[in-house]
Order: structure tokens, then C-alpha cells, then sequence
């Protein structure tokens, strides 16, 4: 009987009421199925790290927990090497690199005041936008994230930034349009949703009271979408890729990929829960379910 290692994490152990119908059609094909937070030593073939939410805490002890239980056989559902990738906002100036339409972004691994108005002066220069986005270079769900008038006097609050922080123009339509996610399992588009901040805010994340509305995405999205994926050294088992349609420029912009504990609103798709219960099933070894 294969294992799998679903992880949560200590301060959220229980999986949201969406992940379980995907649980049950694993269950149901044979795969012995366990909860635990990652903090826990569980033995398993293969550990999804899809409810990993405090990871950013510890990013260091994160990032060896998963190299440790990949050397003693537990192979994670993405490699380790996209994931630890992945933790680090830095991906954004490689990803950039490769010719993927990407939110302009600079890297600060150590705070400095100094270098911090140069650096946010220089996103200025580039694109005229003097409001900018400072986020921790390791960090979820929007904590930490705030706007800075770098042509101000005053500099902003550096708490919270131990781990380094990225500098990025404030694009406004996210406030008018929101953010789109665009869902992909093993390389192939499943479904798309709208996250839309509430009247007054900017930051599209579930803790600033951000709505969910099922979407169908622009033709430039999926097209970013699927060339961001293919150029990727691994075609990732689960994403998200989330950005947003600049309309005025025809143009998708891309803020996130997310490979590691992304919520995939599988509620949001009468299909999705299969999919992805199938693309794991695969990957296992195991026959997939027939609907799909």
C-alpha cells in the first residue's frame, strides 16, 4: 500500500474541508492517506506539503526537513530542489530572465535603509511609480507586506524583514481587478479564479478579506502561464500561477508562481478534486480514476 504524507503545520494541523474530497478519491484507490504537521517525523512514500503554513517562520528548518525526508526515501510530490527554489522571492529576477512578463522586481537579502531608497529609487527610475511594494523575501499569506513612498522622507517599518524583503512597483489594477490564480496540474490547466480585494484594500490575500470568484482566465494569462511552466526545469505535479490583467496594456503580469503550499480552491471546480487526486495517482503508480 503506497503512503502518503499530506503536511500541515503545528499552528493549522487539521486539512481544510476543501483538500478532503481529494483525500477521499486517494483513499478510495488504495493510498493510505495521513495528516501530520510537517514538524512531525512521519514515515511515507511521498509528502504533499500543501497546508505547510508557517514555513516562512522557519524557513531554514523547513527547507532541510524536506531534504532530510527526501534523502531517507520520502519523495515530495515537487521536487525539493523547484520547492526550495520556490521559498525565495528571488525567483522573480530569474523568471524575468526568461522573458516571462513579470512584476519588475529587487532583492535586498540584508535590510540597509540606504540601500533600500537606492534601490527603490531605481524602480522609480524604471517605471515612474513612486509607490512601492516592500514584501519579505520568505513570506505567505501577505504578512509584512506594505506600500512605501520612497520619494518620502520617512522610511517605512523594517520589522518583520529578518529574512530579507523584495521591492516592487504598486500596481494599481489589483486594487480595481484583483489578482487572477490560474491552477495547473502536471503542466495542464484546470481551473481559474478571481481574488478580489475588498473596497479600500490592494493586498489579494485571505487575510485582508479578499472574495473568491470562479473566472475564465485571458488568452494572455494561460498563454504566460503555460510559457512560465515550460520553461521550468520540472513541470511541477500542482501550481498556481497568479498575476493580473493590465487591460489599458493587453497584457498579463505576473506576480507569484507558487509550488508549495498554494491554496488551490479546489471547491471552486466539480472537476478539480479528481484531477489532481489523478495526476497523484500517476505519479504513484497507481490507476487513475475513470471520469478523467
Amino acid at each position: 500500500m503506497k503512503k502518503l504524507l499530506v503536511a500541515t503545520c503545528t499552528d493549522w494541523p487539521n486539512l481544510p474541508a476543501n483538500v478532503l474530497p481529494m483525500v477521499n478519491l486517494l483513499e478510495e484507490k488504495g493510498i493510505k492517506v495521513t495528516v501530520s504537521p510537517w514538524q512531525s517525523s512521519v514515515a511515507a512514500d511521498y509528502i504533499l506539503p500543501l497546508c505547510t503554513w508557517d514555513y516562512a517562520q522557519t524557513p531554514m528548518a523547513f527547507s532541510e526537513w524536506l531534504a532530510d525526508m527526501n534523502k531517507h526515501g520520502c519523495q515530495t510530490v515537487n521536487p525539493v530542489t523547484l520547492m526550495q527554489w520556490n521559498m525565495h522571492k528571488s525567483y522573480l529576477q530569474e523568471i524575468a530572465s526568461w522573458g516571462i512578463d513579470v512584476i519588475p522586481t529587487q532583492v535586498m537579502p540584508q535590510i540597509n535603509a540606504e540601500k533600500l531608497r537606492e534601490l527603490a529609487l531605481s524602480i522609480y527610475q524604471q517605471t515612474q511609480q513612486h509607490i512601492v511594494v516592500l514584501k519579505p523575501l520568505i513570506g505567505q499569506s501577505g504578512q509584512s507586506v506594505q506600500k512605501w513612498d520612497c520619494l518620502s522622507s520617512e522610511l517605512p517599518h523594517l520589522e518583520g524583514y529578518q529574512n530579507g524583503l523584495v521591492i516592487q512597483p504598486y500596481i494599481q489594477a489589483i486594487e480595481h481587478y484583483g489578482e487572477t490564480s490560474l491552477i495547473y496540474f502536471n503542466g495542464v490547466f484546470s481551473h481559474a479564479v478571481k481574488r478580489q480585494p475588498p473596497a479600500g484594500e490592494w493586498r489579494a490575500n485571505s487575510a485582508y478579506g479578499v472574495q473568491i470568484h470562479t473566472v475564465v482566465p485571458s488568452q494572455q494569462a494561460l498563454d504566460l502561464a503555460t510559457a512560465l511552466l515550460d520553461k521550468l526545469p520540472h513541470t511541477p505535479i500542482y501550481a498556481r500561477v497568479d498575476g493580473t490583467d493590465i487591460l489599458a496594456d493587453n497584457r498579463f503580469l505576473l506576480n507569484e508562481l507558487e509550488v508549495i503550499e498554494p491554496a488551490l480552491y479546489l471547491h471552486t471546480n466539480q472537476l478539480a478534486s479528481e484531477r489532481f487526486a489523478n495526476v497523484l495517482l500517476e505519479m504513484m503508480g497507481v490507476s487513475k480514476n475513470k471520469n478523467y
